[in-house]
């Protein structure tokens, strides 16, 4: 055989063997088909824009070798549009392309076409405001809260922007007693409350600081004076008053409630006779404080000890002239009561114990009896304290 026979008999059967090896892997490792959701993204939109609508997923058809296909995923392929050509807002209809891994071919992509909405980039500066939601801890007052910056710069598609009606943080107070200092997120919001999905705030955070203090409470409470030791033998007190009877404190709220009078430091009555007055201390709880500061004055008037004495009195009439009354009962008991010299030396008929007598009274009248005693002597009570009285004219 010849040398060119032998080389072209060598080539043919290279290209059967080839052949032949092709036919065994098709085969074993047939061409597929496959469909698959793939993100759709955007390319190439100018600065200055941004892209406020666009369809998220295509599906798009590939053929390959199964063992390829098989091991295909939707990050294994890319789904965009080219927006290079876009230089203002508005809507735009573009066609969507795909790019395949190496050895799969793409059959096609549904939709084929997307129209995507473009809007110009816009930028606007607003206050940060806060919002307390919660029941801070019995007692606790909060202060003002603070904001660190104080505005923020939102910025989105214009569209969305002129939309913006505030921007806020939310601060949890439930159950605080102390300060605190935060880094909080800002919510973007429109007039309806709805937070606004493309726009962003520049910075995200803030910093708030929330000042907590103690809640003051003002309130009235009387004053109790106090005393110490005893008056000699034959004296007692007969007036204990404090000037002012009620002053205002203020404090924490849990202190305060828990007052409801005030002591004073106590007066020594042991050597006191007649009256006397002294400026005394207030006793007031730990952080609790007076209006008007806190002394007060306390008046004492030592008097010898009151003793009472009974005695029986007639009954006397004082009517007008022409008019004849008798009384039943005639007389009545009376309780005197004063220092006892006075007590002791009062005769019977210092004692004087009357009816008036209306001209309109008529048989069976009830009357009170009236008790007219020597100053510095008391009437305790009468017995009985009303007669019968009965009127005839001569």
């Amino acid at each position: 055989m010849r040398t060119a026979e032998r080389n072209l008999y060598r080539v043919l059967s290279l290209a059967v063997a080839v052949a032949l090896w092709y036919m065994v892997a098709a085969d074993r490792n047939p061409q597929v088909e496959r469909a698959l959701s793939v993100e759709l993204r955007a390319r190439g939109l100018a600065a200055g824009l941004v892209l406020v609508s666009m369809p998220s997923r295509v599906e798009a058809r590939v053929r390959g070798p199964r063992s390829a296909v098989a091991e295909l995923n939707a990050e294994g392929l890319e789904a965009y549009v080219e927006l290079g050509q876009v230089a203002e807002p508005g809507e735009y209809r573009v066609p969507v392309r795909v790019r395949t891994p190496q050895g799969l071919r793409l059959l096609g992509v549904q939709p084929e076409e997307v129209v995507v909405g473009v809007d110009a980039v816009a930028r606007r500066q607003v206050p940060v405001e806060v919002v307390l939601q919660g029941t801070p801890a019995p007692g606790a007052v909060l202060g003002q809260p603070s904001v660190q910056p104080a505005r923020v710069t939102v910025q989105g598609p214009r569209s969305l922007v002129q939309q913006v009606q505030r921007a806020w943080v939310a601060v949890d107070v439930t159950g605080l007693r102390t300060s605190l200092t935060q880094s909080l997120r800002v919510r973007v919001e429109d007039q309806n409350g709805a937070e606004l999905q493309g726009v962003t705030s520049q910075p995200p955070n803030v910093q708030v600081t929330l000042p907590v203090g103690e809640g003051a409470l003002v309130r009235a409470v009387p004053v109790v004076p106090t005393i110490i030791g005893r008056p000699r033998p034959g004296l007692s007190v007969a007036l204990l008053e404090a000037s002012p009877p009620v002053v205002t404190v203020r404090g924490p709220q849990e202190a305060v409630l828990n007052v409801s009078v005030l002591l004073t430091d106590p007066v020594d009555v042991s050597a006191v006779e007649g009256e006397v007055r002294r400026t005394v201390r207030l006793r007031l709880p730990p952080r609790v404080r007076a209006d008007g500061g806190p002394t007060v004055s306390v008046r004492v008037v030592v008097l010898p000890t009151p003793v009472s004495r009974e005695l029986e009195v007639a009954v006397s009439v004082r009517a007008e002239a022409g008019l004849e009354v008798r009384l039943e009962p005639g007389t009545v008991r009376v309780a005197v009561v004063g220092p006892k010299e006075a007590v002791e030396r009062l005769q019977p008929d210092q004692v004087e114990a009357f009816v008036t007598v209306p001209p309109q009274s008529t048989a069976g009248t009830r009357l009170p009896v009236r008790v007219s005693v020597p100053e510095g002597l008391v009437v305790a009570w009468v017995d009985p304290p009303e007669v019968s009285a009965r009127a005839t004219r001569r």
